[in-house]
């Protein structure tokens, strides 16, 4: 057979949730891990919008049963099938929330959880948002990038990487490939460990915005 690929664009709805309002000096803007939903995750975020701070949740655009095809429906920013197609989808659907709803008055804060936090670097890396602070919890680092060019760009943002010494997913090893990546880049991450394992803690987040 000569079957010949074809690629199409077509219109798709993403959804997201957030707390607090425009007026809020700190404004979230938050991505989900690996089979998580957008909803979830804010709650992660309640002692935050005590304090008056607004939080946006994006939720991935693919979604597909936990557990076969009896589970809770779950979400995934990506997979490696026409990977790059996606990271451009992605990078539009997250510039489109994010001009939708963080006001340049605000100090900005990125927080990616897990696959949230490597498709934030994608998204950081390709299109340069305005921010103040980007949280990287549990997440990686993508390898293809060349952070080395962003260096201008970067200065004065605070960049924090955040894992538990518990978590089943970065083992030692994994930890030492990222410190290296880290070390070729020539960027400033500042690293912060717990004792968790691969979740989000509300004290660590607290204890980064104070």
């Amino acid at each position: 057979m000569n079957i010949k690929e074809t690629k199409i664009e077509i219109s798709r709805t993403g959804v997201y949730y957030k707390v607090g309002g425009n007026a809020s000096k700190r404004q979230w803007f938050c991505l989900h891990g690996y089979a998580q939903i957008a909803d979830m995750m804010i709650n992660k975020f309640d002692r935050r919008e005590a304090k008056g701070e607004k939080i946006v949740s994006v939720e991935a655009p693919n979604r597909f049963y936990w557990k076969g095809v009896r589970g809770n429906p779950v979400a995934t920013w990506m997979t490696s099938r026409y990977r790059l197609d996606e990271i451009r989808d992605n990078n539009e659907y997250l510039n489109k929330v994010y001009q939708n709803e963080i006001t340049q008055e605000s100090e900005k804060v990125l927080f990616g959880f897990s696959q949230g936090g490597t498709t934030m670097w994608r998204w950081i890396h390709d299109q340069k948002p305005e921010f103040d602070v980007f949280v990287n919890y549990a997440g990686w680092i993508p390898e293809d990038l060349d952070l080395s060019i962003l260096s201008k760009y970067l200065k004065g943002k605070r960049l924090v990487f955040v894992y538990g010494t518990q978590d089943e997913y970065l083992t030692n090893d994994r930890i030492e490939a990222l410190e290296m990546i880290i070390e070729r880049s020539g960027l400033n991450i500042e690293i912060i460990k717990n004792k968790g394992n691969h979740s989000i803690d509300r004290d660590v987040i607290d204890s980064i915005v104070l």
